[in-house]
């Protein structure tokens, strides 16, 4: 199933077939490859090692086919699982989930060649195409949770000093002199990155077992970590011993890759006594590769053939991905019951509303309950809200379930309890009790995200729902989201009570807007 070495014939020749292999990959993936440069060119962000990154992954490339000579062959086998990640990679494309578009290019790169090369060649290549993986944005989902982990080590380590002070959600509260928030900067994940790349390019450079490697790169994980709960351990004590004086306080970012800087003086000693074990002494064990004739060239092509022609395949299926957004959202020919409920100026519930990217159409308004209000209370005492955010048909930048839209501000609210809440009709709403983090205020909400006519209270179920929408009569996709805000008031009650009353014929005007 093997050819000729590449050495043994000239360049062109020998490189063509990964020229077309890998050209008619990229014709696929370059949107993403594309967005995940750019990412590399924000030089104040967490993946600005990109490029050099890259650099060394290329270097490491020639570096490994000097060394190992590879034969290039067609092991069809490997057409399954690049025939997996073409399907993942096109079901992100459809959903309009740029991460798991983004999780599948390196993936797709080793899968073609693992269909030239074979298993016993390609796992020398993991490593010099893998560490690209460490460039790829899909690390920023881990952001929140180290910024948790983050506030507990923190917590756990002022407890040893006489410190008065108080934690809530991302803030380290010093009682009397001031606040600390542990923002996504302070997570850790800038070092956590590095450190996994020097590890697994020490581990290249360096190391011949698969457990050397291993425990040098979760060690190095774990160095990483620490530098960044030191750093911020030392800056809130810092703050807390000069009064919030400080210059680490203003400059807490190189502060930082000094501490990650003195992390990596332990983790280089460990490195090296894993250099001198008896496993990673012993001589390295010839490879032998047999070499086939004018069969194996055909088989080649062959191979380079349907390669080729899978990603191609799946670009021709793919709906468009771009449309026209909209300067400004139109406006959505909605109403509520007028002897019921009375208008209030504004359009937001106690400083709250959702953040929703560029919708085509948009209804919201503020009431109160004319049943509600007594000569007690006034209006302002007793606010209700609707919203309605819909999208004609999703696309790049204009799609219901994207990383800009957010029910809250994370920043002013924190959820502070979940609760059920069902429609009339028996349609399931999510509920919801946000706090202001400045005031204390309270809302009550309940939404649900109403996809080519189903209806998810999850964001993941509502994405998936997106696939519907290419195959069925409706395109259409809305959140729909009730809310109360009350001084002297059951929240709960009074959101469900609103839900009871105002959701049907809000549903009935959408679906007339979508359906005829």
């Amino acid at each position: 199933m093997t050819i000729e070495r590449i050495h043994d014939r000239s360049v062109v020749p020998a490189v063509l077939p990964f020229l077309i292999v890998f050209g008619s990959l990229f014709l696929l993936i370059w949107p993403t490859v594309e967005g995940i440069v750019s990412r590399w060119l924000k030089f104040d962000e967490s993946y600005s090692h990109g490029l050099l990154l890259l650099l060394v992954s290329a270097l490491l490339i020639v570096r490994t086919i000097k060394r190992e000579l590879p034969v290039s062959g067609f092991y069809p086998l490997w057409l399954v699982p690049f025939a997996v990640a073409l399907v993942a990679y096109g079901l992100g494309d459809i959903l309009r989930v740029q991460a798991l578009r983004e999780i599948t290019v390196v993936p797709l790169i080793l899968g073609a060649l693992a269909i030239l090369f074979g298993w016993r060649q390609v796992k020398a290549f993991i490593i010099p195409v893998g560490i690209l993986f460490f460039t790829v944005p899909v690390w920023d989902y881990l952001s929140w949770t180290l910024q948790l982990i983050t506030v507990e080590i923190n917590r756990l380590m002022l407890g040893l000093f006489d410190i008065d002070f108080e934690v809530e959600g991302v803030f380290v509260y010093l009682v009397g002199i001031g606040a600390f928030e542990v923002a996504h900067g302070c997570s850790g994940l800038r070092y956590l990155l590095v450190g996994q790349s020097l590890a697994a390019l020490y581990g290249e450079l360096n190391f011949r077992c698969l457990r050397s490697r291993i425990v040098f790169f979760l060690t190095a994980v774990g160095f990483a970590l620490l530098a960044n709960w030191i750093r911020v351990f030392v800056i809130i004590y810092m703050g807390y011993e000069t009064n919030m004086e400080t210059s680490l306080i203003r400059d807490h970012d190189n502060f930082g890759w000094w501490v990650f800087a003195a992390t990596l003086v332990p983790l280089f000693l460990i490195g090296r006594k894993l250099e001198m074990t008896h496993a990673e002494q012993s001589p390295r064990a010839e490879r032998v590769l047999s070499v086939n004739g004018k069969s194996g060239y055909r088989r080649l092509w062959l191979g380079v053939i349907v390669i080729s022609a899978l990603p191609i395949l799946l670009l021709a299926s793919l709906p468009p991905s771009t449309g026209e957004i909209k300067p400004s959202p139109g406006s959505f020919d909605l109403s509520l019951n007028a002897e019921r409920y009375g208008p209030l100026f504004g359009n937001r519930l106690s400083g709250w509303k959702p953040q929703m990217q560029n919708p085509d159409l948009v209804f919201v308004q503020t009431v109160f309950d004319r049943e509600a209000v007594t000569e007690a209370s006034g209006s302002d005492q007793h606010q209700l809200f609707v919203g309605v955010y819909s999208y004609e048909y999703q696309r790049h930048r204009a799609e219901l379930v994207q990383y800009y839209n957010r029910l809250y501000d994370r920043d002013e609210w924190l959820p502070e309890r979940f609760f059920d809440v069902t429609s009339p009709s028996g349609v399931p709403l999510q509920g919801v009790t946000l706090r202001r983090l400045s005031s204390g205020e309270r809302v009550h909400l309940a939404y649900s995200y109403y996809v080519a006519g189903l209806w998810e209270t999850d964001q993941w179920r509502a994405k998936f729902a997106q696939v519907v929408s290419f195959v069925g009569p409706r395109t259409d996709a809305s959140l729909i989201i009730f809310g109360v805000a009350c001084d002297e008031c059951e929240g709960e009650a009074a959101v469900v009570d609103f839900v009871s009353d105002a959701f049907p014929p809000i549903v009935k005007q959408v679906d007339r807007q979508f359906v005829e």
